[in-house]
């Protein structure tokens, strides 16, 4: 199973500048942050903010502050993202992909509780 999301957004955040709702995280440095779709409504465990990466391009990048409803934010750094990109939530690791057991052992869930969790926000694909 693998769950993916889009980039709707690519900004600039400054040192200081904070994201997320009362803006938990505050940037160390200045760097780029992508806006992303999925969010608990789609099975995305709140926990997890600030807790797990995704994988865009192959390359993991952290989920920084708060899950929201229907949207995470990513710190991509200086990595060439734009907007459209895919993102994968979790997968596949040989893809470089965080897996379903990673997100187990950050959040103190079972596996079979985050795929259970995914939400009926999520279009759904089905392949044999």
């Amino acid at each position: 199973m693998t769950l993916i999301g889009t980039v709707l957004a690519v900004k600039d955040l400054r040192a200081g500048e904070g994201v997320s709702y009362g803006y938990l995280h505050r940037a160390a440095a200045d760097t780029r942050v992508a806006l992303v779709t999925g969010g608990y409504a789609q099975g995305i465990p709140r926990v997890l903010g600030s807790r797990t990466h995704v994988a865009i391009s192959g390359r993991r990048h952290p989920v920084i502050g708060r899950v929201a409803m229907d949207v995470c934010v990513v710190d991509i750094a200086d990595a060439p993202v734009d907007r459209g990109a895919e993102v994968v939530y979790f997968g596949d690791p040989a893809g470089r992909a965080p897996s379903v057991r990673d997100w187990g052992r950050e959040s103190g869930l079972r596996p079979l509780e985050i795929v259970t969790g995914v939400g009926l926000h999520t279009r759904r694909e089905y392949s044999s």
